[in-house]
């Protein structure tokens, strides 16, 4: 099921974070903030890795915490 944008602002108000792999330019985890005066949503990076494999295990550890969610 993909969430709403309404939705996704909901559970960033409730203090959850939501991430997301991304392969382009290089390997990285990109998370979704609230930016400008409208709140408006952008995907931002949160980590670089020299590799997609550093980058998953390290995705993998992040969704242990229960505040993090995946896109």
């Amino acid at each position: 099921m993909i969430m709403t944008l309404d939705g996704q602002k909901k559970v960033l108000r409730a203090g959850f974070t939501i991430i997301r792999p991304d392969n382009q330019p290089q390997p990285r985890i990109k998370t979704l903030r609230p930016t400008g005066e409208f709140g408006n949503l952008n995907w931002v990076t949160l980590e670089k890795f020299d590799t997609k494999a550093a980058r998953d295990r390290r995705f993998r550890e992040l969704l242990e915490n229960p505040d993090i969610l995946e896109d």
